[in-house]
């Protein structure tokens, strides 16, 4: 075995490593945000009842996956119209970039409509868990996290146009980014107090609360509900606004063929 092959093999592997952000996420960020996640998790459960813990734990998981699915599919499918050399000739159709966007995410909220469905009737069968328990209040939720999930595509995709298809990778890790302050399986007041004000300011810490909140009284939280859907709205018109003002910018200075 030669030692300078393997060397090259490893340093090749480094350097990588250091410049594609999906390594670098893989290597440190991951490892961080899960001990974050499990160790704050670890310590809500404490003194929960294994009933309540479960319906608090699938609860979440649902509505989770309901906002990373959509939030990551609006940017993978994107990724993949680049990956295919489909963006150019697609915009050289008539479409415009608006009803591109709105085709994306219709894609995105059809396909989270049958992974919800999956879900629902896995939970039912085999863990007893019935998420219709939340009521009219699912509905509201699902409509929050949506909203937000569009928000955070479109602001990924605004991402890619701008500093090219190496931001790619943007589109699946952002959204675990947020899961610790989203209070996502534990709630807001487990967190930080630094933690607590970040969480008051992502949407979907509001919908995890109020979940909580219908699973543990039976009350939903009209409060939480505006809340989210208030800041919702805020990032969704931010993100289209930042998305038109990127995409002028690089019409104007011809860049869009760079992006592929």
């Amino acid at each position: 075995m030669n030692l300078s092959r393997i060397s090259a093999v490893i340093l090749r592997h480094y350097f990588l490593g250091i410049h594609q952000m999906e390594r670098f996420f893989d290597m440190f960020i991951s490892p961080i945000l899960m001990i974050v996640l499990w160790g704050f998790l670890t310590k809500y459960v404490q003194g929960l009842e294994a009933s309540t813990l479960a319906a608090f734990l699938l609860g979440g998981i649902i509505l989770w996956a309901i906002f990373e699915k959509v939030g990551t599919d609006i940017g993978v499918n994107f990724m993949f119209d680049i990956w295919d050399r489909n963006l150019i000739p697609l915009l050289a159709t008539p479409i415009t970039f608006l009803e591109y966007l709105t085709g994306l995410i219709s894609i995105s909220l059809i396909k989270i409509l049958f992974s919800f469905v999956a879900m629902w009737i896995m939970a039912s069968i085999f863990y007893g868990f019935q998420i219709t328990s939340l009521g009219f209040g699912l509905a509201l939720f699902g409509l929050n996290l949506f909203i937000f999930a569009s928000a955070f595509g479109i602001f990924n995709i605004s991402l890619v146009l701008r500093f090219g298809h190496q931001m790619g990778p943007l589109t699946w890790i952002l959204p675990f980014f947020v899961q610790p302050f989203a209070a996502v399986f534990y709630p807001v007041s487990v967190l930080p107090p630094f933690f607590q004000k970040v969480s008051y300011f992502i949407p979907i810490s509001h919908v995890f609360e109020g979940m909580r909140e219908v699973l543990r009284s039976g009350q939903f939280s009209a409060e939480l509900f505006w809340t989210a859907f208030i800041l919702n709205i805020v990032y969704l018109a931010a993100s289209i606004s930042f998305f038109a003002y990127i995409l002028r910018n690089i019409l104007k200075s011809g860049r869009l063929v760079k992006v592929i």
